[in-house]
């Protein structure tokens, strides 16, 4: 998906335009993708410090991409600084997370390689971050997921606040977008919300919503939009550092962590009335993650404040386990692709048109 969305941009962008940069087209393409980026400020706003307890923070750390010797030193520095420095009540890992060549695991007779990622994974997490966590897989190296952390989709409440987690269940292996969940799936993500209506809720899951990042994303969008409660969506896969708003909720995506032009994690913190986010990003320098003056935010409406206490440890109310299974491999699914393509194009028409012909908006 994310070189279909970065193409797509520059496509519109070099079509919109009436002068020509004469850039390499590699280039063009990084320099129009950082655009959409979120932007660092000046100063802080206001709202970055609410005049109101804070009841908790979690972390978000998104595409570790744990491929070689330096993604493995990124997300062990995020990792520690973490359990160091920062102790989020809990972190939320987004996906994408692990695929390190036989030679960087531990040898284990008799296991097949996925699996032995994930149980290095597990490890490694134990050790280095060694603070409450909830990861689900992305659409890449999910196999065996479940034999190790279990369930990939869970909610909870926590603070007043209401989370659900989840993974897509069956995808066209090398077919980028071309994932879908099971029936059971959306009648339990329905049912999530329905019953959850007088709380703020917070959607995760690896592949963004909108914009549109699997074949079922207009259903997924459509479900929010029904929902009021449902003020944000977190997702990361397209490896950029991005915000839209759409109706009543916001759509986040993460920047990666271990595979990114400026790798980044996320610190959010929950109030009463809104939430709050900074990026902490890598200082190369430095050699280490450091604040950033990146601030997000997204209100919530007076009626569904939460009235709970701050929290000193994590412990979830609610919570409930979907019952674990394996990613599905259904090739089929790739005959679809020029569906999702054309989703993705009509969504970077829309995003593209308002921002750079907003007079052409109503």
């Amino acid at each position: 998906m994310r070189q279909i969305f970065l193409a797509m941009l520059l496509f519109l962008v070099l079509c919109s335009v009436s002068h020509a940069d004469e850039l390499p087209p590699a280039q063009r393409l990084l320099e129009i993708a950082k655009t959409f980026e979120v932007t660092a400020l000046a100063a802080p706003p206001a709202w970055a410090s609410p005049d109101a307890p804070l009841l908790f923070q979690a972390a978000w750390l998104s595409d570790l991409h744990i491929t070689d010797a330096e993604s493995l030193a990124l997300v062990k520095a995020a990792c520690n600084i973490l359990r160091d420095e920062l102790k989020p009540a809990l972190t939320f890992i987004t996906g994408d997370n692990c695929a390190l060549p036989e030679s960087m695991l531990p040898p284990a007779a008799g296991k097949n390689l996925s699996l032995r990622r994930q149980e290095w994974l597990r490890d490694f997490l134990k050790q280095e971050l060694s603070r409450p966590y909830i990861i689900i897989p992305g659409d890449n190296w999910p196999w065996e997921f479940e034999n190790v952390f279990g369930s990939d989709k869970q909610s909870f409440t926590y603070a007043g606040f209401h989370f659900i987690v989840a993974s897509l269940d069956q995808q066209a292996v090398g077919k980028e977008g071309c994932l879908v969940f099971n029936e059971s799936s959306w009648q339990w993500l329905e049912q999530e919300l329905r019953q959850n209506a007088t709380r703020p809720c917070i959607f995760i899951m690896h592949e963004p919503a909108y914009p549109p990042c699997f074949l079922e994303a207009g259903r997924l969008t459509a479900l929010f939009d029904a929902h009021p409660q449902l003020l944000l969506a977190m997702g990361g896969h397209l490896h950029l550092d991005l915000e839209f708003r759409r109706g009543n909720w916001t759509q986040w995506c993460a920047p990666a962590l271990g595979r990114s032009h400026r790798p980044a994690f996320k610190l959010l913190s929950f109030y009463a009335g809104r939430i709050v986010m900074n990026s902490w990003e890598w200082q190369a320098n430095a050699r280490r993650f450091e604040s950033v003056c990146k601030w997000q935010q997204v209100e919530v409406p007076e009626h569904l404040h939460s009235k709970a206490a701050p929290q000193t440890q994590f412990q979830p109310e609610n919570h409930f386990l979907y019952p674990p299974a394996p990613r599905q491999k259904v090739p089929q699914l790739g005959q679809r692709q020029q569906e999702y393509s054309a989703m993705t194009m009509q969504f970077i028409l829309e995003i593209g048109l308002s921002t750079f012909f907003p007079k052409l908006n109503p």
